[in-house]
Formats: C-alpha cells, structure tokens, sequence
C-alpha cells in the first residue's frame, strides 16, 4: 500500500504489463492520461489501450525489457485519445521471486510543453540567426558568464573565426586569446597582454559606462563604430560597423577646407610680398648700383674685397626678393646642381652680425662627401638664412651659453638639414601650426608669421619635408629634409698631390665655429 501511494504521488506515469502484454498496474497519472478508471484498463493488453499504431511503436523497447534490458527513449508520438505527445520513457525488466522475467514497468513522463518551447526557441535563434546574418554589420551575443551564445558571419570574418570555433559556449577569455594570437589589436592592446585582465579591463568599463559603451576604433586598418550593451539578464550584445568610408570621406573634406584655408592664406602672403618687393626694388637698386660703382672704384684698394662682398650682397638680396614673391606665387624653383655647404655658407653670410651681435656659438657638421641637392640656390639660401634667423631671435635674451647647432646627414633618398637651439623650444601642441601663415609664438609686434611658412613652402617646392622637433637637452630643431640628386657613376681623374677635391672640399667633416 505505501508504494501504490507513493507511484500514485509521482508526476510521472507508471504502468507494469505482463509477458501477455496485459496490464498489471496503473498509477493515477496514467489513468488520467487514458481516461479510463483504473477497473477499465488492468486485464487488457496495450493494443486494446492505446491502439495498433501506438503499440507498433512501442513492441521493440517492450521485447527489449522482456529479453533482461533496460531501455530509454524519448520522441514524439500520437495517441489517438490524447494527440501528438513528447514523451520519454524508461522500459525496465520486472522480475519474480525466482529472478525470472515475467514483466516489465513502464515509466512515462511527458514533456511535450518543455519540447515545444525548446522548437520554439530553436526557431526563433534560427530567424535570429538568418537575419543577423544578412547583416553587414558584425554582431555577437553573450550570457552572463561571458560565454558566446550567437554571432553572424559578419563576426567571424572581422576576428578571422571559423564556424568550429566561433560557436555557442565559447569562452570570452578563449576569444580573447584567439584575437591576440592572430594580432588583431585594438590601440591600447600589445599582442602580449595578460588575456585575463583584458576580459576583466572590459567588463570593468562597461559597468563603468552604465550598461552601455560605444567607441571608434581602428583595427586591422578598419575604422569600426563598436557599441556594446548589457542586457537585463547579465549577457551583453556586441555590434560592430564599418565607418572607415564615413572617416576617409571626413578626413578627405578636412584636408580640402585646410588646403582652401592655406590657399587663402599663401594668397594673402602673395599680396603681402608683391607689396614688399615692389617698396623694396626702388632702393635696392640704388643700393646695388652704387655697390657696382665703389667696386669699380675700389679696384686696386684695400677696400676691394670688402666692396666686393657689398655688391655681391646687394645682387643676392634682389635675388632674394625675386624668389621669395616666386615662392608665394608657387612658381615651380629653378632645377639646378647646388651643393648644401655652399647653401649654408651663403646664408652664414647673411647672419654672422646678427649671431655675433647675439653672441650665439655656432656649430656646423656637414659631411666630407654630401650628395648635391636640385634645385633653386637662392630660396633655399633663404631656407637656411630664416632657420638661423628664428634661432637667433628665440635665443636673445636667454642666458649664456647661446648655442645654435648645423648639421647634414645623408640618409638615403634625403639630404637632412638639422638647425638646432638651446632656446625655450616649442611645445608639442605648437610644433605643427608654427608652420602655418601668420601663426607665431613671439610677442606682439616681434613676429610676422610668415618665416617658417615660406620654410614650408620651399621645402615642398623642392619635393622635401620640414618639421619641428624636441631637441635633447632642452631647446628646439627644425628638421629638413631634400631629395639628393640621384647619384651617377664617378669618373676619377688623377689628381696631382695635395689637390683638393673641386665637389666636396677637403675637411668639412665637422667645422665648430663661434659667431
């Protein structure tokens, strides 16, 4: 009595059937399931309870028990009383006193509710999933544990992931691990960054933003809008869009308002120049011509030489003149062999009584053999002479020692031009608008801004680079780079003893000088 009561009880249905396949016992689930007293099903056999179709299904897990074993199963079947049902069933030999088989009992529980909702589920993950899928955007959703529950192809193709691989219950830390492998960083992360603390690194901003984080980022050269959310139950859901067009279009109309910005400018600096050589070329050939005439009549004198340097002064300042209005007019320079130390010593010319003036130690290294530059000797006489000349004034007023430091390096296809200062320097912020026109540093009617603009200008008329770097130690150095004229096979001459080479000089490896 207390096991019918306790069968009774149970959630499941139980039946024991004969070797006659007659029942035996029934519970009470299993009656309410046959709609049928208990009186009215024990005696007959299953056929006559449940039908030829029904029994035909059943007959191999019956026989099974009867020859000894126990059988589970579990499907759908339909009951000509009750429909189509889930049900899982255990089949189990019955025994007598003498351990013969003479029976079996028959445990039924049915879960066509529970099996129903898992279709359902599975159906809709399977929408879910085609429609994720049809998505250019790359989507992934995870539990709360941080384990994959469903990404789209989209998602495998942006972290490089098989369908092996990239499949529900994959851990975050293995995705973690699996991106860094194949070197797919974001731009704060090294390729040996502890996986782990990644995870945690994330899960910490995320909770920190909310619930919900969105950021640009570039990886693998992608621009990628990634928006992550926390759902109610603890799971996150990941997208991740393709921007990078949007930003090169962006980038692209940035670059077009600065070059439109410049153009206005240089024009501006044009108008400016055309204004200052036109005030300029009336006394300056004055000044030219009488330098032509105390040359003339210094012939033969001691003060030869020095009228000599005034009149060659004077034509290079008309020289000068005329090539500054063709730099703000952006007229192609002159292509022509020019040597770098006669550049320099030139623009040397130009400075010496400012820098001694300024009493500022010069050191110039060049060398033994520059490779030639192409180009226009005048402007970039006038390059060198600005650089000198902004080293001068930033360093006036600062204490001793002022020093201002020249250097070449050949590092092939460049020539690199290096003026350096040990003045104030220039803040990184600053170091790429002081090449802007009218933009400077100086106090209030010190500076015009026009100096390292035309530098720029110059520079890239001539194919090169210019720009601003910290020196060590403190101070500032300008760094230019121009292409060298490609080099042509040397032909060699012989040369008597002690003849100096006509291209390069004898010893200007390094040449310290104090101004």
């Amino acid at each position: 009595m207390l096991l019918r009561g306790i069968l009774d009880a149970a959630p499941a249905r139980v039946c024991v059937v004969g070797r006659d396949f007659r029942y035996r016992y029934v519970n009470r689930e299993f009656c309410e399931f046959a709609g049928k007293p208990p009186e009215r099903i024990l005696g007959i056999t299953t056929r006559e309870l449940v039908g030829e179709e029904v029994a035909r299904q059943l007959d191999p897990f019956a026989h099974a028990a009867l020859a000894g074993q126990s059988v589970v199963r579990e499907g759908w079947i339909d009951y000509r009383l009750n429909g189509r049902k889930y049900i899982s069933w255990l089949f189990a030999p019955m025994r007598n006193a003498a351990g013969e088989v003479d029976g079996f009992v028959v445990l039924m529980r049915d879960q066509t509710e529970l099996r129903r909702q898992q279709e359902e589920v599975a159906q809709r993950t399977a929408m879910l999933q085609a429609l994720l899928d049809s998505l250019a955007d790359a989507v992934v959703i995870a539990d709360h544990e941080g384990t994959l529950v469903l990404c789209n192809s989209g998602f495998r193709a942006l972290f490089e992931c098989d369908e092996s691989f990239a499949r529900p219950g994959l851990r975050h830390l293995d995705f973690v691990r699996h991106r860094l492998a194949r070197g797919i960083l974001y731009p704060h992360e090294q390729q040996d960054d502890d996986s782990a603390a990644l995870v945690e690194r994330l899960q910490h901003r995320l909770a920190e933003a909310g619930g919900i984080l969105a950021e640009t980022v570039r990886l693998r050269g992608r621009w990628l809008d990634v928006r992550r959310r926390l759902l109610p139950d603890g799971g996150t859901v990941s997208s991740y869009m393709d921007i990078t067009a949007r930003v090169e279009t962006e980038q692209a109309r940035r670059a077009q308002r600065e070059a439109l910005r410049e153009a206005q400018q240089m024009g501006a600096t044009a108008s400016l120049l055309a204004g200052v050589a036109h005030e300029l070329n009336n006394p300056l050939s004055v000044v030219a011509a009488q330098a032509t005439l105390l040359e003339e009549e210094a012939a033969g004198t001691k003060l030869a030489e020095r009228a000599e340097k005034v009149s060659a002064a004077a034509r290079r300042c008309g020289r000068i003149v005329a090539s500054l209005l063709a730099s703000a007019n952006r007229r192609a320079p002159r292509r022509e062999p020019v040597a770098l130390r006669e550049v320099i010593a030139s623009a040397l010319d130009l400075l010496s009584p400012r820098m001694r003036t300024a009493e500022a130690e010069l050191s110039v290294q060049l060398p033994r053999r520059a490779p030639r530059l192409l180009g226009d000797a005048d402007q970039l006489t006038h390059l060198v002479a600005n650089l000198l000349g902004n080293a001068v004034s930033v360093l006036a007023g600062r204490p001793l020692p002022r020093r201002i430091e020249i250097t070449v390096t050949a590092e092939d296809p460049w020539l690199v031009l290096r003026v350096a200062d040990n003045g104030p320097g220039i803040a990184p912020a600053m170091r790429e608008r002081v090449f802007d026109p009218f933009f400077t540093t100086r106090p209030g009617g010190v500076g015009t801004g026009i100096g390292l603009a035309l530098c720029r200008t110059i520079a890239q008329d001539h194919g090169g680079q210019i720009a601003a770097e910290e020196t060590p130690g403190g101070g500032a150095t300008i760094v230019v780079r121009l292409p060298a004229e490609p080099q042509r096979a040397p032909v060699r001459a012989r040369r008597g003893a002690g003849q100096q080479d006509a291209e390069t000089g004898a010893d200007d490896a390094t040449r310290p000088a104090t101004a």
